[in-house]
């Protein structure tokens, strides 16, 4: 079978795409049947993929307030009764951890409140909103002329002769996603492919690992964690710490890399330390030793204004390097009047000020602006939840937790000992290691993510820091890249979740046009 649509991996960018591609036919009211086929690699990440899945998300929040978020979102979340469903899920579930985040978010979940779009939602919430999503498109499908399937399996690779050809490692195992009132369940079916041949490819695949680094296995042992998201995040983590308490009492954890993945373990690390008393040693070896900021306001943030990235001088922009330039001139402005640097980030977020900047540059300066100057404007503005830098804070001043500027190039396994060879020459022993250094660079790519190599066959638009589609997303003729993947995904630097939804969108638009 011929497949007019194939969208790999079912996480946001999936539903997203799935959701704008329902609107658009049921707007259209088609006449020809539209054949689409789903691949997802694992069930248990729908809905919500690896990063908001109730499985991979355990213990995750999102880095940005509820107001960075996208619009129908935000609307969703507004309802009582899908406050109430996160309320609900968090009493009936409490190894999820949420009862002091509960008190604390009190009046805005359960009051009308002004500010309500200030709170920091746990990730796993978006598993829900998506679940309603993917629910709304099967009620609706009757509706409009589409013929579906959904595939479980692992993509190997893929080719462009004549057609698209999808190759999975194994089979891709055909099952069928049954709406029951306010939740989705799976039924597998006894049909299976060897390939999948379709017209037009979404590539919605998530979060891109890390770089592999060398392993020397003297024996058998689980405890290196390479890709900390999609094998659980926090919650895989704290498994493999109880069961090494099982046969030793103080654990020594090594972390590759200081951001995001770091962050997202510290309140259960303190937890752990505080309150169960486990003796815990951390150490984190990375060439920044810089993590992220807080996501916080100072109390002058209501009287903040801009003084350089106001329409005067954006509407003058011609080069890539005069954003960043503006940038930091406003950063230091605020901070010589007294604001935080979050000021004027979000700011810069609520009017869209980055957006603005990059539409005045030309193709070439666009190029310019998304190999050699996001990079640098994303590395000075990354901000997160502000409890988690907490956390790491109360960690190092109780000095359970050190730094060590360097970079490593290989681990060693043997039995239920790691050791870690750093470039400058020192060996680190640890009983758990996990590797949260960033994503691997598309060029360096070489098995973390098997299909990109012959994706890399079919075009050649692609440098370190990812494929280049056009304005649409689209790589090569019916391929589109509305991800992580692409090096232009997010010019604007919004909320990941904004932007790939809006990417989504787009991308179903352009399908039909």
């Amino acid at each position: 079978m011929l497949f007019d649509i194939t969208i790999i991996g079912f996480g946001v960018i999936g539903t997203q795409t799935l959701n704008g591609i329902q609107k658009i036919l049921f707007q259209n009211k088609n006449k020809k049947i539209v054949k689409i086929a789903i691949i997802e690699k694992n069930l248990k990440n729908i809905p919500g993929g690896v990063a908001y899945s109730q499985e991979n998300s355990k213990f995750g929040f999102f880095n940005n307030p509820l107001r960075l978020s996208h619009p129908d979102f935000i609307k969703w979340f507004k309802l009582k009764d899908n406050k109430k469903r996160l309320i609900d899920f968090s009493y009936s579930n409490s190894e999820y951890n949420l009862k002091n985040w509960l008190f604390k978010n009190n009046n805005i979940l359960r009051k009308e409140y002004k500010d309500y779009k200030e709170i920091y939602l746990p990730r796993l919430i978006y598993s829900f909103y998506l679940n309603d999503k993917i629910i709304e498109f099967l009620n609706l499908k009757k509706k409009i002329k589409i013929f579906l399937k959904f595939f479980n399996g692992d993509v190997k690779s893929l080719n462009n002769e004549n057609n698209y050809n999808i190759f999975p490692k194994r089979l891709f195992n055909e099952f069928k996603i049954i709406p029951n009132k306010k939740k989705i369940r799976f039924k597998k079916k006894n049909k299976s492919l060897k390939l999948i041949s379709t017209k037009k490819i979404v590539i919605g695949t998530g979060i891109v690992p890390p770089k592999k680094i060398e392993e020397i296995i003297i024996n058998q042992n689980s405890n290196y964690i390479w890709d900390f998201y999609s094998t659980g995040g926090t919650k895989n983590l704290i498994k493999k710490i109880n069961n090494i308490l099982k046969y030793k009492k103080t654990i020594n954890i090594v972390f590759i890399g200081n951001k995001a993945g770091l962050l997202e373990t510290m309140q259960e690390i303190e937890n752990l330390i505080n309150k169960k008393k486990i003796n815990l040693k951390i150490t984190c070896i990375s060439r920044n030793v810089q993590s992220l900021q807080k996501a916080q306001r100072s109390k002058k943030f209501d009287n903040f204004r801009f003084k350089y990235l106001i329409n005067k001088n954006i509407t003058k922009i011609t080069k890539a390097e005069q954003i960043l330039k503006l940038l930091t001139k406003e950063f230091k402005k605020a901070k010589l009047d007294g604001f935080n640097k979050y000021d004027v980030w979000t700011n810069v977020l609520k009017h869209k000020i980055i957006s603005m900047c990059y539409n005045q540059l030309n193709e070439t300066e666009k190029k310019n602006y998304n190999f050699s100057v996001f990079p640098l404007i994303r590395n000075m503005t990354r901000y997160t939840y502000p409890e988690t830098v907490s956390a790491k804070n109360r960690l190092e001043r109780a000095k359970k937790i050190k730094f060590i500027r360097d970079r490593v190039i290989k681990i060693i396994k043997d039995k239920n000992n790691l050791i870690l060879k750093t470039k400058t020459g020192k060996f680190i022993n640890g009983d758990i290691a996990i590797n949260v250094s960033g994503p691997v660079s598309i060029i360096e790519n070489k098995s973390e993510i098997e299909f990109v190599s012959s994706l890399k066959k079919i075009t050649n638009k692609f440098n370190e820091r990812g494929f280049s589609p056009n304005n649409s997303f689209m790589l090569e003729k019916g391929l589109y890249l509305p991800g992580t993947l692409s090096n232009n995904f997010n010019p604007g630097r919004e909320t990941i979740i904004k932007a790939i939804t809006k990417n989504s969108h787009k991308v179903a638009k352009n399908l039909f046009g």
